[in-house]
């Protein structure tokens, strides 16, 4: 349908969609999508509007304006924003927009990931994919025949990853992430072994303080502590899965005592490593 946006030509469409209550609890999903022709009258001011919506700039220039401070966006940028709160958006030269409002589960820990990692304007690396998955989603909903609830959260989930990583140091070489990566791979690899903060930080190359910073940053444990997580998740799939004694899964697991392996794990999880075993009520 044409929208009644003020700035928008003949040209434009919008489209709505309402999802069903498990589409709502179990996928991101679309509220409405449109591709815009927009002059330099075109402008959006909302106290709230609940959801997330992203912009893909196909041409021309525009702004963002929220939580006091003014974002500019170029062709071929990529807006995200956060619609819960109040904000302002608009064009200031003639410009071809796609766009989505869409929600979810964990839509927020997605955008405050982009947003920590870039703001609200970053750019992607493959633009033609890009284009078409906004596309494909746009052709799906424009139709309003058939839509697929769990592609269109495939394919909001596959844009807004590719967001994360382009906005994320992940991308560039010899960065923090793929460090600890490297060190998480090496630890997985090597959990039967003793493991030593020193080791782990040589092999990374750092200090062992900014090792262990960086480390906690990246992955929300210590190295020590996600050892430890590491070698408790292997006892408890043992524990349900074999018949092994308490004493085999605790040095298969990696650690070095029974003692040390019952008191952690009871420390971890609440209960013994045979309570555990014995609960029905635990997977």
């Amino acid at each position: 349908m044409r929208p009644i946006d003020i700035g928008c030509t003949e040209k434009s469409a919008v489209y709505f969609y309402t999802s069903g209550e498990t589409a709502k609890q179990t996928f991101f999903y679309p509220l409405c999508v449109g591709h815009y022709f927009c002059t330099k009258e075109y402008l959006v001011q909302r106290n709230n509007y609940n959801s997330f919506l992203l912009i893909y700039a196909k041409k021309g220039e525009g702004y963002l304006k929220v939580d006091g401070k003014k974002y500019t966006f170029r062709k071929e940028d990529v807006v995200l924003i956060d619609c819960y709160k109040p904000h302002i958006y608009g064009t200031v030269k003639d410009s071809e927009l796609l766009w989505i409002h869409f929600d979810g589960s964990t839509s927020r820990e997605y955008a405050e990931m982009i947003f920590g990692n870039s703001g609200p304007v970053c750019s992607v690396r493959d633009l033609i994919t890009f284009e078409k998955d906004l596309n494909r989603l746009l052709l799906m909903i424009s139709t309003g025949s058939a839509v697929n609830d769990a592609l269109c959260s495939y394919y909001i989930v596959k844009i807004l990853t590719d967001l994360v990583l382009c906005s994320s140091k992940t991308l560039k070489e010899e960065n923090p992430r793929s460090i600890t990566e490297d060190i998480i791979s090496y630890i997985n690899d090597h959990i039967r072994e003793q493991l030593t903060l020193e080791d782990l930080s040589g092999r990374a190359g750092l200090s062992p303080f900014y090792f262990t910073r960086l480390f906690k940053k990246e992955t929300g444990y210590t190295p020590h502590e996600y050892i430890i997580l590491s070698r408790v998740n292997i006892a408890k799939f043992y524990l349900k899965s074999t018949a092994y004694s308490i004493k085999e899964i605790c040095f298969s697991s990696g650690f070095s005592s029974e003692s040390g392996f019952c008191t952690t794990f009871r420390r971890v999880c609440g209960m013994t490593p045979s309570e555990y075993r014995e609960n029905n009520n635990i997977s």
